[in-house]
């Protein structure tokens, strides 16, 4: 039997254990230069650069890592990367409004693309989408993903100060599986969006049963009702893995729909929408206890 030695990037932890940051930057450049867009191994990478006290080049990481995922849709995650950046230098404004920039211009793109009959000159059909079959031959994992419903619709609703103020007023925290996160009938002075890793929200019907409302992922968010309302949490909201959620206050958020009411009302009708989708869960658990 032949027993493969492990590679410099399987030892990455016992590394990291004993607190050898240069091992672990030789491991991590290897791993990168077999698979240089790997960008979870980029993430490793910035974050042993942080611990080796590397700060600049850590920044610069992290800096490339917010711009893909701004790319790639996933605005939530580069928020999160920001605040690392910021943790590690609370000087580095210039990161904030380079991303503030990045996301506007990706939901002017979003926008333009949405009302395609109002950005083409008159006259000029629409470009034709090549079939799989005439030979599309790029990889999906290589073109820009189209951010998804909820977090898209989250961003859209801030112009371009109001997502820098957004992203300077920001708190990242991870919850293990099973974590309360928010508690229905206590108050609230925040609200939440998920950066990854998914949450349960419960609520309880008259008897005291638990019902089950919704699974949140990342790009979705809740404990808006609280901020809006004033009102108690309306929902219990568990951790059903780990989850990385961005923490906005009531007060940053009452600030910025002081002078952007548009941000309020997208997330008055959020609020809408899930009150109703509320009362259908709980009628229908009655119904079927009924039945």
């Amino acid at each position: 039997m032949i027993f493969r030695s492990k590679s410099k990037f399987e030892q990455l932890d016992q590394y990291l254990a004993r607190r050898d940051y240069r091992g672990a930057l030789q491991a991590i450049s290897e791993e990168l230069r077999r698979r240089p867009e790997n960008f979870n191994v980029l993430l490793r990478q910035a974050e042993i650069l942080a611990l080796a006290g590397d700060r600049d080049e850590a920044i610069e990481v992290y800096q490339k890592l917010a711009r893909h995922f701004v790319a790639e849709g996933f605005y939530a995650r580069a928020i999160a990367i920001n605040s690392k950046i910021l943790r590690l230098d609370p000087t580095r404004t210039e990161a904030t409004r380079e991303l503030a920039d990045e996301i506007a211009r990706r939901q002017e793109e979003e926008e333009k693309r949405r009302r395609p009959s109002l950005t083409r000159p008159p006259g000029k059909p629409a470009p034709r989408q090549p079939k799989e079959s005439e030979g599309e031959t790029e990889e999906p994992a290589t073109r820009p993903l189209p951010a998804r419903g909820g977090e898209a619709a989250f961003f859209s609703a801030f112009p371009r100060d109001a997502l820098e103020k957004l992203l300077n007023s920001t708190c990242v925290y991870t919850f293990q599986p099973g974590v309360v996160l928010v508690r229905e009938g206590e108050d609230g002075r925040s609200m939440f969006l998920i950066e990854g890793g998914t949450v349960q929200v419960l609520t309880t019907d008259s008897t005291g049963a638990t019902i089950p409302l919704a699974r949140l992922g990342p790009g979705e968010f809740f404990g808006e009702v609280s901020v809006l309302t004033g009102r108690p949490r309306t929902a219990t909201v568990v951790a059903e893995t780990a989850v990385t959620v961005i923490e906005v206050s009531k007060d940053d958020l009452d600030q910025i729909t002081a002078t952007h009411p548009e941000v309020r009302a997208l997330l008055q009708r959020f609020y809408e929408e899930r009150a109703h989708a509320t009362v259908e869960a709980v009628l229908s658990r009655m119904r079927r206890q009924r039945g």
